[in-house]
């Protein structure tokens, strides 16, 4: 499966902007700031297995949670007949800390549309 240039332009684009405000808002240390940040690590490490084709490490609807960066993460992936999209949806926890409230995990969650090509008949 061959995608076009500007989807990859566009892909890294957003990885570039979203790099350079994570690492700014990662360098203070509060927890919601933490949670976004990882948050879209995990969204990146999806988006990069799915437009790849790298998805069985995925194990997309198994109910089975996968390790990314560090955070069990469940994956899920659907579509209708007749659709020219896939609908890839994620879910799971991050654990924080800090002094006041200790341990806590913070739920994260996220989706893309893969779009599938037309087929030639």
């Amino acid at each position: 499966m061959s995608l076009p240039y500007n989807f990859y332009i566009s892909l890294f684009l957003e990885s570039f902007v979203l790099d350079l405000f994570l690492n700014y808002t990662s360098t203070s240390e509060s927890r919601v700031g933490y949670v976004a940040d990882q948050e879209a690590r995990v969204k990146r490490a999806v988006i990069h297995a799915v437009v790849t084709g790298d998805t069985a490490w995925l194990r997309p609807n198994s109910g089975q949670p996968v390790m990314i960066g560090g955070h069990n993460i469940s994956v899920q992936c659907h579509g209708e007949r007749g659709d020219d999209y896939r609908v890839w949806e994620w879910h799971g926890h991050v654990m924080t800390y800090d002094e006041e409230n200790g341990y806590s995990l913070e739920y994260i969650f996220g989706h893309f549309y893969e779009r599938i090509p037309e087929r030639q008949e």
